[in-house]
Formats: C-alpha cells, structure tokens, sequence
C-alpha cells in the first residue's frame, strides 16, 4: 500500500514514528558497537596480563628444567575458569611443559620452528595474538634479562564476551520495546491534539462539496494558527452564502430574462424559416419562369416558319387552281409548283416537329419540376432535354455545351430534382461565369455509373471563384449580383437537393479566372 493512499493522521503517526525507531536503531547501535569494543579490549587486555604473569612463573622452572615444578605452577591454574589451556615451548622448539582444562582437547600447536621463534624474538618481542569464535590465543615470549628461553601459548575462553553482547542485545530490545511503547502513546496523544483540528476541518470542506450547505460554522477557542485557519474559514462561508443568495437572485433574472429572449429568438427564427422557404419557392418559380420563356422564345422560331411555309402553300395553291381554271396551265408549271409546295410542306413538317420537340420537353420538365416524383429514366436524354430549353440564352454568349456520356444510361431518381439541378447550374454560368466572356465559352457534362454510384461532373472554363467566394459558395444569401437581382439561392439550393433529396454529395473545385467545375456524386 503506498503512502499516500493513508489518512492525514496515520501518515504523521507513521512519520514520526519511524523517525524514533530510526534514531532509537541509530542510538542503541552506536551504543552496542562501543560497549562490545570497551568489553573486548578489556577482555584482550586481561588475556595478555595473565599470559604475562604465567610466562614470569614459568622462567623459573625453565631455567633449571624443572618440569615438575612448571607443572605444578601451571596447575594451579584450574581454579581460573576461563583459561583453556597452556603450552610452554622452549628454544629449541620442543615442549616442555602444559596444562588443559578439563575434558579439553584442542591443539594449539605442534613443534615450534626455531628459525620462526628466533626471529619473532629478534624483531619483535611483543606478545601475538589470535582471536576466534570460541576462543583467544596469546602468544607470549619468555624472556629473561633480553635472553630468550622459548614461547607460552595461552587460550583463553571468550564466553564471557558472548554473554556480555547477549546481555546487551536482551536489555537493549527490551528498553526498546518499552521506549517505543511510550513514545507510541506520547506520538497517538500529540497526533491527536494537533491534527483532530486539522482533520475536523477537511471533513466540513469534503461535506460542504457535497452538499453546499454554506451554513456551516467550525468552533475552535485556542487563538493559534489553526484556530486563525477557522476564522478564516467561517468568513469565507459567511462571504459564499451572502454571494450565494445574491446569485440566486441574479439566477432568476437571468432565467427570466433568457426565457423572454428565447421566446422572442424562436418567433424570430421562425419567420426566417418561413422567409428562406418563399425564397426558394421564388426561385423555384424564377428557374420555372425562366424555362418558360426560354421554351417560348425557341418555339417563336420553328412555329414562325411554320406559318410562313403555310402562307407559301396557300399563295401557291391559289395561283395553281387560277392557272388550272383559266386553261393556261401548263406541264412546266404544274411540276415546278408541285416541287415549290413540297419543299415548302417538308420544312413546315420540320419546324411544327421542332416545335412539339420543345413543347414536349417542356411539358415533361415542369411536370417533373412539380410533382418531384422517382422514377426510372434516361439521364443522358433528359440532360440533354433540359440543355435545350436554354439554348436561346446559350446562344446569346454564345456556350457551346458538350455532353460526354454513354449513348443511354438508366437511373432510378428525382427527374424533376435533376432538372431544377441542371438549371441552377447552368444559370449560375450564364450570370456569373461567362458574364464578361464572349468568345470560346464552353460547358463539359460528363455522365457516368460505376458500381451503382452516379456521377454528374458540370465544368466550364468561365471567370471561376477566388478563396473567400469559394468558401461560401453553398451558402444561402451570397452572391456577387447583389445589385443585379442576384438571391444568393441558386447554389445553395442545389447543394440542398444533392445532400438532403438525392443523398448524395456536392464538391466545388475553382480558381479565379480559370473556370469551375462542380462534381456530384449520389448513389442510385
């Protein structure tokens, strides 16, 4: 579990806490370490003293070979508990004499090398020494008047510094267990007086977010930091609450308020809505309108010649039948006559068939236009319908329209969306495109279907658009023609048909003075 994850209270404890164990480790340890060092010098320093009292009783004895009485010195030595055993070598390396305490078997040395002994004689006459973990070996020379007479080896038993650092663990753990317990109980007591304050007021903070009752107050009589932190905090409830009703009061207004302005921005958005839908009805009618006059203007011609060819046959067949009755008719004439009516049935033939042509292209685009019904239908044949209503207005640029497409290619669609589709297109070059470009001006329709995805690509190589017109392009209400009559509806409503009635979707790729091209796609 980490730290941080603890209460406030536990983790004080615990600091604290762990700071005395630390310093209790830290104190008893450098306290054991000195005692055990002060306990084992005496302990050295002891050892070598009765190595050196043995090595002076034992001189004697050596000096005149008297083994028995080195023995009996050296037992005497049994009434010391700690003494293990003695050697005393002589020079010549042999032994001499020893003691060992009882039911003690441990070899200390064998013969004694006297190149070795002469050596440690000459070069240091110090006593040597070796310590383990069950005993302590002295090494003293026997010297006499800077003569030596051979080497004393004394083992001494090192229990006693075993027990001693037992003895000092035990006491050592135990004021511990105690010191720790007290300090514990101190540490529970202080954390308490200190802290509980502290903690009382996280808890009045932790509720009031939960539940914003700001008329909660916090008592604390000591005049200290904490008791100034309380202060503090019942000023600044005493502020939120005073705050918060004068907010309540804003509340109310603002909602008032907010609620008459929203009624206010609906009856507002509403006759937007109302306006923006009689506008595109307007325009609606206008591109209707428009194709009327169109039709009306490319019916004046044929049904023109219609009625001049029809005022030729009846000039014509009068003078016939004058001739005929007169008796003045002769074969040459009648021929000639005869040739004359039937060129000029043919072209009137011709011109009353363009005329219907029209007529019947028309009939079928407002009737689409109108009624907005699906049906399956020639897409190339219906383009191409809807081009020629315009062909007066093409022709006054003049627009040359060129439509790549497949000889035939059924769609199951909106005719009428497509209609008024191809209008708006088409008006939007005429108007702006081509407004100022009186030669060379050309439209490409291309028509395709590919894995039931129809794409109508509409590119002419008028005066194009630059960025901030591109952007909006879609938009309702923006145009260029605001003086000339222009809605600003024309795009937008195509864009509208393309996303919303076709399902499709609409892109504009343009740059200024290098024409447009729209590219629609919409599944079928």
């Amino acid at each position: 579990m980490k730290l941080n994850n603890l209460s406030f209270k536990v983790q004080i404890r615990l600091s604290i806490f762990s700071l005395v164990v630390l310093t209790l480790a830290l104190v008893f340890s450098y306290n054991l370490i000195t005692s055990y060092g002060y306990q084992k010098n005496s302990f050295l320093n002891e050892s070598k003293i009765e190595a050196g009292l043995v090595a002076n009783h034992a001189i004697a004895p050596i000096l005149f070979l008297d083994k028995e009485g080195l023995e009996s010195s050296l037992d005497d030595l049994k009434h010391n508990s700690t003494i293990l055993q003695v050697q005393v070598f002589l020079e010549d390396g042999s032994l001499f004499g020893e003691y060992k305490k009882k039911n003690y078997y441990r070899k200390i040395h064998g013969k004694i090398d006297k190149i070795r002994e002469s050596w440690f004689v000459k070069n240091d006459m110090k006593t040597e020494n070796s310590l383990n973990a069950n005993s302590f070996v002295v090494k003293e020379p026997l010297v006499l008047n800077d003569e030596y007479y051979g080497v004393l080896y004394l083992e001494r038993d090192v229990n006693s510094l075993s027990q001693f650092l037992e003895k000092a663990l035990k006491d050592m753990f135990t004021f511990s267990l105690i010191l720790l317990y007290v300090m514990g109980f101190i540490i529970y007591k202080v954390s308490n007086q200190l802290i509980s304050p502290i903690l009382e007021l996280s808890d009045s903070l932790e509720y009031l977010s939960k539940t914003k009752d700001y008329s909660t107050r916090l008592e604390y009589k000591p005049s200290n930091e904490i008791g100034k932190l309380y202060d503090s905090f019942n000023i600044l409830m005493e502020s939120v609450r005073s705050n918060q009703e004068e907010l309540h009061t804003f509340t109310l207004e603002l909602e008032s308020r907010v609620e008459e302005r929203t009624l206010k921005l609906v009856e507002s958005l509403n006759t937007l809505k109302k306006a923006q839908t009689q506008l595109v009805e307007s325009e609606k009618m206008a591109s209707l309108g428009a194709l009327v006059s169109g039709v009306a203007h490319e019916v004046n011609t044929p049904l023109g010649n219609a009625i001049t060819g029809s005022s030729i046959i009846k000039q014509e067949t009068a003078e016939l039948l004058q001739s005929m009755h007169n008796g003045t008719m002769k074969k040459s004439y009648l021929e000639d006559t005869l040739n004359s009516l039937n060129e000029t049935a043919r072209l009137l033939l011709k011109s009353v068939n363009s005329a219907a042509s029209l007529i019947r292209s028309f009939k079928k685009i407002s009737v689409d236009q109108s009624i907005e019904d699906k049906r399956k239908f020639d897409i190339v044949e219906y383009t191409d319908e809807v081009v020629k209503t315009f062909n007066s207005k093409l022709k006054q640029i003049p627009v040359k329209v060129i439509i790549d497409s497949p000889q035939t290619l059924m769609i199951y669609s909106y005719p009428g969306v497509f209609a008024q589709l191809i209008n708006n297109l088409i008006q939007n070059a005429i108007i702006h495109a081509f407004e100022f470009k009186k030669d060379n001006a050309i439209i490409n329709i291309k028509l395709s279907l590919d894995n039931n995805i129809f794409k109508f690509s509409f590119e002419d190589n008028g005066a194009g658009m630059n960025e901030s017109i591109k952007k909006k392009a879609f938009d309702p209400f923006v145009t260029t023609k605001r003086n000339a009559g222009g809605t600003g509806l024309g795009l937008n409503i195509a864009y509208n048909l393309v996303t919303q009635k076709l399902k499709g979707t609409l892109e504009l790729q343009t740059q200024e003075g290098k024409g447009s091209k729209f590219t629609i796609y919409i599944p079928v």
